[in-house]
């Protein structure tokens, strides 16, 4: 483990790949730019960035809601996430290791990068900052994303991780989780997560600039070093394995009320990111041969079960249709959240099912964290055959399993409110960067009867001070 980088801010270095002529101001050219993008430079004029946009020291690009590509005059390459705010402090390229340097900041957002030539001889030429922690750059190709933490994924080489409280390497294929400056770095399971591009904005960019699907890049090289292509990666997805939560809720053949699943520390069978069977080793087992519908991005799955079957759990002897699940491993600290109160939008969900069979439709949502209290609210719209139901409810969280459980207070649309129904589910991520959950409520109304489904909610701005 290095001890050489120890100053109070994060320093990311990046040695770059392969070397072009440098520009007497230029520092970087971008590749190609997706949305309203713009520079904004040290004399404090704006304009919009393009494909063909040359930065140079003193420049900060805003992605907004867009993205970004950029290839520096020594041949790095530098993807920037939407919401990602990047500094170029100082750039300077001539092919002398001794007076190359390249100075920037992670203002916020997530990049992406290939290393290569500055800071390859001497590693302190080359740095990115940020309030959290230093990262020391010993390979070639790594992940950040930043917001009030760090989450980094090193995916070829090492990268040392600094700060107050000590040092950190993280080799190939290892993520790392930086909660602020005077925690210490731990090793995390869950890769960084970026965003995935989505399909519709990939036309007209070269297939292999592209930064999307959360792929990670690698890249080919000659002999000589010389870069000669990138290499897109299948993004991350749940595996099978121990340690997962699965939180169901079903109807039966009877078209009754059916039941609840909680199952915590089971070994996951996960066949294309889809769950097929949950086991605890001591003779439970939950499974299906027939998986209706099942979605995961990497940190958590959700889906439903056409029909299953329970054997040793609390829903053993039912005959299950139609089991929503959500499905992960749990955030392992959530008191290293203390004194955040976090908000969530709804990022995925299953289509809702009746105990009267209509049809379900579109869901809607929201969801607010309170790590200080340990207590949290939902809010919901859920359609089924065309009337949408506006449920919300609130409930307490576990800090000790990551897991919250709670009852929905009113609803919209139904016949009885306060309406007869729960929801639990747990939270997900090194920074319970996601929370999912499943629900049922009585809508009391004829044909539709029970609604039940699975929700997932992305973590977004603190609403209250913290990390």
């Amino acid at each position: 483990m290095s001890q050489t980088f120890r100053p109070n801010r994060l320093a990311l270095a990046i040695a770059l790949a392969f070397p072009l002529a440098a520009f007497a101001e230029s520092a970087a050219r971008i590749e190609f730019s997706v949305g309203d993008v713009r520079a904004l430079a040290a004399d404090g004029s704006s304009r919009v960035v393009a494909r063909g946009t040359e930065l140079a020291s003193g420049d900060t690009v805003d992605t907004g809601s867009g993205r970004a590509q950029m290839r520096f005059t020594d041949g790095s390459f530098v993807s920037l996430q939407p919401q990602t705010q990047f500094r170029i402090d100082k750039y300077a390229y001539a092919g002398k290791p001794a007076e190359d340097r390249g100075f920037f900041s992670l203002i916020k957002g997530g990049l992406r990068t290939i290393t290569g030539l500055v800071g390859k001889v001497n590693r302190s030429n080359y740095k990115l900052t940020t309030s959290v922690a230093t990262i020391g750059i010993r390979g070639t190709e790594f992940s950040v994303a930043y917001g009030n933490s760090i989450n980094v994924t090193t995916g070829d080489g090492a990268v040392d991780v600094c700060n107050d409280a000590g040092c950190l390497t993280v080799a190939d294929g290892e993520s790392a989780y930086v909660a602020n400056e005077n925690t210490m770095p731990v090793i995390i399971e869950v890769k960084t997560d970026l965003p995935p591009q989505p399909p519709s904005k990939l036309e007209g960019i070269p297939p292999l600039l592209r930064d999307d699907n959360m792929f990670t890049m690698t890249e080919d090289r000659m002999s000589d070093g010389t870069l000669t292509a990138l290499k897109d990666l299948p993004p991350p997805e749940l595996k099978s394995g121990s340690g997962y939560y699965v939180y169901g809720d079903y109807g039966d053949q009877y078209g009754g009320y059916g039941g609840t699943v909680t199952l915590h520390n089971v070994t996951a069978q996960i066949v294309s990111g889809a769950l097929k069977s949950a086991d605890d080793g001591d003779g439970g087992l939950l499974e299906t041969t027939t998986v209706q519908e099942s979605h995961q991005d990497g940190i958590i799955g959700w889906g439903r079960w056409a029909v299953a079957d329970c054997t040793g759990f609390s829903c053993s002897g039912d005959a299950i249709e139609n089991l929503h699940y959500v499905v992960g491993v749990p955030t392992p600290d959530l008191a290293a959240l203390g004194g955040v109160t976090a908000s969530y939008a709804l990022s995925g969900a299953t289509v809702p099912t009746t105990a009267g069979g209509a049809p379900g439709g579109a869901v809607t949502g929201s969801m607010t964290a309170d790590f200080t209290n340990y207590s949290m609210s939902v809010n919901m719209g859920v359609t089924v055959s065309a009337v949408t139901f506006g449920v919300t409810g609130s409930g307490s969280i576990n800090s000790a399993n990551a897991s919250f459980a709670g009852a929905f207070s009113s609803c919209s649309g139904c016949a009885n409110s306060p309406p007869s129904g729960s929801f639990n589910g747990f939270f997900a991520g090194p920074a319970a960067e996601r929370a999912g959950l499943v629900y049922g409520f009585d809508s009391g109304v004829g044909g539709i009867g029970k609604v039940s489904g699975a929700a997932v909610f992305t973590r977004g701005a603190n609403v209250a001070p913290g990390i």
